[in-house]
C-alpha cells in the first residue's frame, strides 16, 4: 500500500466534489430535506463537530464492509444515471465491431452486486485511517447537514471500493466515467489513478466554472465551448478530443425558419424546478391565443408522481418530434434541442439556480424571456435564430461542420493502445 498516494487521491477526489458545493457553502438546490433532517446536528459549533466526528466513526467502524464485485473485463464503466449510460453507449459506438468495448450494466460499477463481508484486520486499520482523513477535512469546509452528507458518503464509498479493488484478483485496463464531480465516479477515477489504471472522461452535459479541472488520461468533450471553460478553470491534463454526440440533424435548418403564427410550446423542466415558477409559466401560456398546445418534458430524475401540470397539459417522456418552440430553464438540454432545430427561449424563473448558469444567453446562443413575454408571440420577430447565430452556435455543437473528424483516428488509436496486451488489442 502506497500510503502517500492513497491520501493524495482521497483528498483530491474530495476537493473535486466539494468544489461543486462551494466547499460547504451549499447552493439552495442541493438542500435535500431528508439529509437536512438526518444530519441536522452537523453545524459549525463545538458540539456540531463532536457529533459529526462521532457519526463518521460510527459509520466507518462497523465490523462489516461492502465489497463490490469488480467486473473482470479489460474495460469498466462507472456512472448510474441515464445520461451517463447514454454517454457509455456513445463511447462504445465509436468502436463499432469491437465486442470488448460494448457497454453493458454488468461492466458498470454503479450496477454491480455487492456483499456485506467481515473486515480483515488490515481493513479495520485502513478504516481508522479514513476516519482520521475525514475528520481533518471537516475543518477545511463549512460544516452543515449537506456538506457532512457529502463527506460521510464519500469516505465510506472510497473505503469500500478500495477494499473491493484490493480483494479483486485483477484490475481493469481502462475505466470510463461520464461524470467528474459526484461521489462514485470521482472515487472510481481517483482509485484508478492510485492503481495506475488510465481513465477516460466522456462529458455528459454542459459545464460551469464550478466544475473541477480536467485531469483524466483522455477527455472526450461535447464541444469547443466546454474546452474553453475547462481551460479557464485550470490547467488541463491528458489528451482532449471534441466529438459530437450525433451527426448534424436533418431537421437542424428548420430553426432558421421564421415563426410568426401559432405554434405548440413545450416546457422543459430541470430536476430542481420551481413548482411556483412552473405553475405561473403554464398559466401564462394557457392565456396565449397563439399557443396551440402546451406540454411539459420533465428531467429524467424528476419525480413525476408529484408533478402537477393541470388537465390540459401533456406530460412527455421524451423530446417530441413535432415542430415546436421550447421554454427551458438552466439546463444542458438546450444544446440538444438546438441541434434538433428546436428554437429555445430561456425562462430562468423556472428554477432557483440563478440567471444563465451555463452562459447560453451571455454567449448569444439563446434569448432570455420573462413571464410577461409568455402571453405574446415571444418566438416571432427579431430574427434571433439566423446565419450569424449558426456561427455562434458552432462552438456548442461540433456537428455543424466536419472539422472534428480529423482527430477521431487519433482518439481511437489511443484507446486501443490502452487496452492492448503484448501488442494485441482486446
Amino acid at each position: 500500500m502506497n500510503l502517500i498516494a492513497l491520501v493524495r487521491t482521497f483528498y483530491k477526489g474530495l476537493d473535486r466534489m466539494f468544489k461543486i458545493i462551494n466547499y460547504g457553502d451549499v447552493p439552495f438546490i442541493y438542500n435535500n430535506p431528508v439529509y437536512m433532517e438526518k444530519y441536522a446536528f452537523a453545524r459549525c459549533s463545538l458540539i456540531g463537530y463532536w457529533k459529526s466526528v462521532a457519526e463518521l466513526g460510527r459509520e466507518m467502524l462497523r465490523p462489516t464492509l461492502k465489497i463490490y464485485s469488480i467486473p473482470t473485463g479489460p474495460l469498466i464503466f462507472c456512472g448510474g444515471s441515464s445520461n451517463n449510460e447514454r454517454e457509455f453507449h456513445f463511447f462504445s459506438s465509436l468502436f463499432a465491431g469491437r465486442q470488448c468495448l460494448d457497454y453493458s450494466r454488468e461492466s458498470n460499477l454503479s450496477f454491480v452486486p455487492a456483499r456485506q463481508l467481515k473486515k480483515t484486520i488490515v481493513e479495520y486499520f485502513i478504516s481508522l485511517l479514513f476516519i482520521v482523513l475525514g475528520c481533518f477535512y471537516l475543518f477545511r469546509i463549512k460544516l452543515g447537514p449537506i456538506s457532512f452528507k457529502y463527506l460521510v458518503f464519500y469516505t465510506k464509498i472510497y473505503f469500500f471500493l478500495y477494499a473491493s479493488l484490493m480483494r479483486s484478483k485483477e484490475k481493469p485496463r481502462l475505466l470510463v466515467v461520464a461524470n467528474d464531480h459526484t461521489d462514485f465516479p470521482v472515487i472510481a477515477s481517483m482509485l484508478m489513478q492510485y492503481f495506475d489504471v488510465p481513465v477516460v472522461y466522456v462529458q455528459h452535459a454542459e459545464i460551469s466554472e464550478r466544475f473541477p479541472a480536467l485531469d483524466f488520461n483522455v477527455s472526450i468533450l461535447r464541444n469547443e465551448i466546454s474546452r474553453e471553460k475547462y481551460q479557464a478553470i485550470g490547467p488541463i491534463q491528458g489528451d482532449v478530443f471534441v466529438v459530437p454526440r450525433s451527426p448534424k440533424s436533418d431537421m437542424f435548418e428548420r430553426i432558421l425558419r421564421a415563426r410568426v403564427v401559432v405554434t405548440p410550446v413545450v416546457v422543459y423542466i430541470s430536476s430542481v424546478y420551481s413548482e411556483s415558477g412552473l405553475a405561473r409559466c403554464l398559466s401564462q401560456l394557457a392565456s396565449n391565443a397563439s399557443v396551440t398546445s402546451v406540454s411539459v418534458k420533465p428531467h429524467p430524475r424528476t419525480d413525476i408522481s408529484s408533478l402537477n401540470v393541470g388537465p390540459n397539459v401533456a406530460l412527455l417522456s421524451s423530446v417530441p418530434t413535432f415542430d415546436h418552440v421550447a421554454v427551458v430553464p438552466n439546463s444542458s438540454v438546450v444544446v440538444e434541442l438546438l441541434e434538433q432545430g428546436v428554437p429555445v427561449y430561456q425562462l430562468f424563473d423556472l428554477d432557483d439556480i440563478g440567471h444563465d448558469y451555463y452562459s447560453f444567453v451571455e454567449k448569444g446562443v439563446t434569448p432570455a424571456i420573462s413571464f410577461d413575454d409568455l402571453t405574446g408571440k415571444f418566438w416571432g420577430g427579431g430574427g434571433f435564430y439566423n446565419e450569424a447565430w449558426v456561427e455562434r452556435f458552432s462552438k456548442f455543437s461540433p456537428s455543424i461542420d466536419s472539422a472534428w473528424e480529423a482527430e477521431l483516428p487519433v482518439l481511437l488509436d489511443k484507446i486501443g493502445l490502452y487496452l492492448s496486451v503484448s501488442g494485441d488489442h482486446c
